[in-house]
């Protein structure tokens, strides 16, 4: 055991949060302050040191003494003393004599000329007949004092030192290597055989004169030793085949627990067992997928995302942004009780095996966010067993109407569409509630603690909150990427148009109509990431008709595109359309062939006063004359005998 005073300087690792001793306030209380964020944290002293020994708190540093801890095999090992050989026992307790009785004396580590004048005394008051040399004597008392006082720096080295293996090198690696082949092989040999086989091997190599002859010669009783050297599990996992072993193995054990809020999340999705219907035209939209992020050391849920899609790579980001930040936005319309506590960036993110945790895109996302990805071995859920848990309890919560059957279960198996009456902003609403005024207030009845109370108790051993500057990249990573034509309209994606200065400014560096790539959020349509042609950066680019593309989703624009398809069908548009069409290309053709007809005498048109008003107004117009009274008889024609008369010309500059 080490030993530290309780003074300035003292820091204290709790969790992941370093605190440093900043003043004793009083006999039974102490001040510490948090060293990154300042913040002042008040702690009784008999509930400070109880935690220090029972290891919740562990010791960095101190002011005067250099902390170290010493454990000869492993970390979280007890060792005791008494567990020693009597001769190493014997000389570790006559090591701590040596040193106690220099310590008592007055004497430092480095004294010399006094260590050696006090050995005399000190050895014939032990009686010890061989007393140590004086730098033996300083090199205990160095341990001893760099250790931070701990006495079981003291005990040798021998103590734990390993015998040296009597087989050679070479023997060993022939008999290792047959075993491999011949014994950790599914459904491999006995023992016993590979013996055999491996005493063959040795007398080849004997005769060849690769190793001596004496060294040929092995038991099986070393053989067994060797065998045994690979642990149990292991072996039963080459002979019997992963799953017998790890039936064989299973046991109950504590995993991979946490220590504190935020340092393991855990994230899965679920469809609920549950049909909803659209807000504002009641047809129903089928069953939404629900994914939770929760903490797996209070089981406090962090993040909540309810939406049509299924596990896509769009889903998990957005599922990450909204776990991340502050949630006061997010409750304020809804009418709850308690605020929602859980924001800021987390150490661990635990997820099953979908494609879409495996991209390399979401492995570039856990890059950005400095977090662990660990992936849940396949068909073992227990690796992630918070989550499993309470997304089944919240698919609990739902009510009866609007439920799917499960087949084989009822005689007459009904739409549960028919009976959706559930929309989808009300389940929203549910499962908001849930999360934020039933869930964190529910009694675990192992633990006998809240997770709301575990969650902010433990926020003290937490480092200070983290937070993402922006989230641009993240969109553009996750994207759904495809081609577009820009031109001077801008970009036309799922029937949406989108343009703004950016896409302007890009057109006149480019060209007026050009290809490219474009990237977007499948959650939100109001917004889609271009990428320059040359440079291969992305600009954001704005829908024109925000009013109706931000915030809508994918799946939201197809099923009113479907509605609207279904309202024009039961209307007849295209029956109707077609007719008239119809009508308007007959309207055309007889136009045509009366404006053929009038060509023919246009010279009539061209006599008459066309105009607007008797076109419109066939009242007022005058009845048209007979070309017949327009012609004159020949017999009426009279010629004149006068001739015609000449014209001169003349110049204007001529005088």
């Amino acid at each position: 055991m080490a030993i530290y005073a309780l003074e300035r300087g003292l820091v204290l690792k709790v969790g992941d949060a370093s605190w440093q001793v900043q003043r004793v306030l009083d006999r039974y209380s102490v001040q510490l302050e948090h060293l990154t964020t300042g913040r002042i944290r008040r702690e009784r002293l008999s509930k400070l040191t109880h935690e220090i020994a029972s290891g919740k708190i562990t010791i960095e540093h101190g002011s005067t003494l250099d902390i170290k801890k010493h454990s000869p095999d492993f970390e979280g090992s007890v060792f005791c003393a008494d567990s020693l050989k009597d001769h190493h026992k014997a000389a570790y307790l006559r090591a701590s004599d040596y040193v106690t009785a220099m310590r008592k004396r007055g004497i430092a580590k480095g004294q010399r000329t006094r260590i050696a004048n006090a050995i005399t005394s000190v050895a014939s008051e032990l009686g010890d007949r061989n007393p140590p040399k004086p730098s033996t004597v300083m090199r205990w008392m160095r341990l001893y004092e760099s250790s931070g006082r701990n006495t079981i720096s003291l005990v040798s080295g021998n103590a734990h030192r390993r015998c040296k293996s009597r087989v050679s090198n070479e023997a060993s690696a022939k008999a290792k290597e047959v075993l491999r082949q011949r014994y950790f092989v599914r459904d491999g040999c006995s023992l016993a055989s590979a013996h055999d086989r491996i005493a063959v091997e040795l007398e080849r190599a004997a005769d060849a004169g690769v190793i001596a002859r004496p060294e040929a010669q092995i038991s099986l009783s070393t053989i067994r030793r060797i065998a045994q050297e690979v642990t149990p599990y292991d072996r039963d996992r080459a002979r019997l085949g992963p799953a017998n072993a790890r039936a064989k193995w299973r046991f109950s054990t504590h995993g991979k627990y946490a220590t504190r809020p935020l340092e393991r999340v855990e994230m899965d999705h679920t469809p609920l067992d549950l049909w909803v219907i659209d807000d504002d035209l009641g047809i129903p939209l089928g069953r939404p997928t629900l994914t939770l992020t929760l903490c797996s050391y209070s089981a406090y849920i962090t993040g909540l995302f309810i939406s049509f899609e299924g596990e896509s790579l769009a889903r998990m980001v957005r599922s990450l942004k909204i776990a991340i930040e502050p949630k006061d936005t997010l409750t304020a319309q809804a009418s709850l009780e308690n605020p929602w506590h859980a924001h800021g960036l987390w150490e661990t993110l635990v997820i099953d095996n979908a494609r879409a945790g495996h991209s390399d895109q979401f492995k570039q996302i856990g890059l950005d966010l400095c977090m662990d990805v660990e992936y849940s071995p396949v068909r073992q859920p227990w690796f992630k067993p918070v989550v499993e848990r309470y997304i089944g309890e919240a698919c609990r919560q739902l009510p009866a109407p609007g439920r799917p059957q499960k087949p084989g279960r009822h005689p007459e198996p009904t739409n549960p569409a028919n009976k959706a009456c559930i929309t989808f902003s009300d389940l929203c609403a549910g499962i908001l509630k849930w999360v934020v005024d039933v869930h964190p207030f529910t009694i675990n009845e192992r633990k006998l603690a809240r997770p709301i109370d575990l969650f902010l108790d433990g926020l003290d051993n937490c480092p200070a909150p983290m937070f993402v500057e922006g989230y641009a990249s993240l969109d553009v990573v996750a994207g759904v990427t495809a081609s577009c034509a820009v031109d001077h309209g801008g970009v036309v994606s799922h029937w949406i148009q989108y343009a703004g200065e950016d896409l302007r400014r890009l057109r006149r560096e480019i060209g007026t109509n050009f290809k490219t790539r474009y990237k977007f959020d499948p959650y939100d349509l109001g917004t889609i990431y271009v990428q320059h042609p040359k440079e291969g950066t992305w600009i954001n680019v704005h829908a024109k008709d925000q009013e109706y593309a931000s915030g809508l989703t994918l799946t939201q624009h197809r099923l009113i595109r479907d509605a609207c398809k279904e309202r024009l069908n039961r209307a007849n548009a295209e029956q109707v359309l077609r007719r008239t069409r119809l009508e308007l290309q007959d309207h055309w053709a007889s136009a045509i062939s009366a404006g053929k007809r009038l060509k023919r005498a246009r010279h009539l048109a061209l006599s008459q006063d066309r105009n607007s008003a008797n076109v419109l107004h066939p009242r007022t117009r005058t009845k048209p004359q007979d070309s017949a009274d327009l012609l004159i008889p020949d017999g009426e024609l009279s010629f004149s005998d006068r001739p015609v008369p000449d014209f001169g010309t003349f110049r204007l500059n001529e005088t």
